[in-house]
């Protein structure tokens, strides 16, 4: 039992490295980089997503601050952005409410696995419309000083949506797409009408 339970753990490790290594690599294809930071991406939140969507929160969480700290790292590496900010609170809000929170968040995308492709899409879209608040908060505290004829609230709201709504309806139709593949569907441990039964292991966790 003992040795069932380490290969288990390993292979759900195996999948997170997985994952969370697809999810960096698709997020340096961009479709669209706006110029204060933010860009609409080729899926790149969807991977880690689907970690939470199969294992829920508990190893989603983790991966996806993993996530996180990598868009940090990259956004502190490129110095493109804190080089804007003139406080300390500043760049405490900014590395907060534009990577590690949000992209944080995107491991709560499993939240509603039980309810199969709805749930799904649902919980993604969920997660992506946290991440759009996180990036509004930093809007309106920091970038909306650029804001000309126009309040920062409205420049906050426009500017984050301007790539935000993209890569929601990106990642909610990529999710749909392969939910409707049976085979992912086994992969990620889900079943709808008509598909064999769970794994088992799946089905103990679920008890739990």
């Amino acid at each position: 039992m003992a040795k069932t339970n380490r290969n288990k753990g390993l292979i759900t490790l195996a999948e997170c490295a997985v994952m969370l290594a697809l999810s960096i690599v698709l997020s340096f294809i961009t479709i669209l980089k706006m110029p204060m930071g933010g860009s609409v991406t080729l899926l790149s939140m969807l991977p880690v997503c689907l970690i939470s969507v199969k294992y829920g929160p508990k190893v989603g969480v983790p991966v996806a601050f993993l996530f996180a700290a990598f868009n940090l790292l990259q956004g502190v590496i490129a110095g493109n952005v804190f080089v804007y900010i003139e406080t300390l609170p500043g760049v405490i809000v900014c590395a907060a409410f534009d990577y590690i929170v949000p992209y944080t968040l995107l491991g709560l995308a499993g939240i509603f696995r039980k309810h199969g492709k709805p749930g799904v899409v649902c919980g993604i879209a969920l997660v992506i419309a946290l991440r759009f608040c996180c990036h509004y908060i930093t809007g309106v505290y920091i970038w909306g000083q650029w804001a000309e004829d126009m309040s920062k609230y409205l420049y906050s709201l426009l500017y984050n949506g301007q790539y935000m709504l993209p890569e929601c309806v990106l990642s909610c139709v990529g999710a749909a797409i392969l939910v409707n593949i049976r085979q992912v569907r086994r992969l990620l441990n889900m079943k709808l009408p008509g598909d064999e039964a769970a794994a088992p292991e799946y089905e103990e966790e679920e008890e739990e």
